[in-house]
């Protein structure tokens, strides 16, 4: 007799079961709050590290834009592509220059 174990570990970010103050949605990525940071953050919706680079940059434009929307037009502020928690699972956040 043969047992298979089929082990499942849930991603944070592939749940999204809190969605706080969207920003934009689409099919591809959502623009949200970040619940830990309380700062705007992107989430390609398919789990992985690797998005073709058009689709990077549409995700920077948005980001940016949402950014500038947050922190006001004359602030300085940058798009941290740094993964801290979740490694695996593309997401960035807007953050205040120090």
């Amino acid at each position: 007799m043969c047992v298979i174990y089929i082990i499942v570990v849930m991603c944070e970010l592939c749940e999204l079961k809190i969605k706080t103050n969207i920003y934009l949605e689409n099919e591809y990525f959502i623009i949200l709050d970040c619940i830990d940071c309380h700062v705007p953050m992107i989430v390609w919706k398919e789990h992985t590290m690797l998005v073709p680079e058009p689709d990077e940059q549409v995700m920077e434009g948005f980001l940016i834009e949402c950014g500038r929307q947050f922190y006001g037009y004359n602030s300085s502020f940058f798009i941290d592509k740094n993964q801290r928690k979740i490694f695996d699972h593309l997401h960035w956040h807007v953050r205040l220059n120090s």
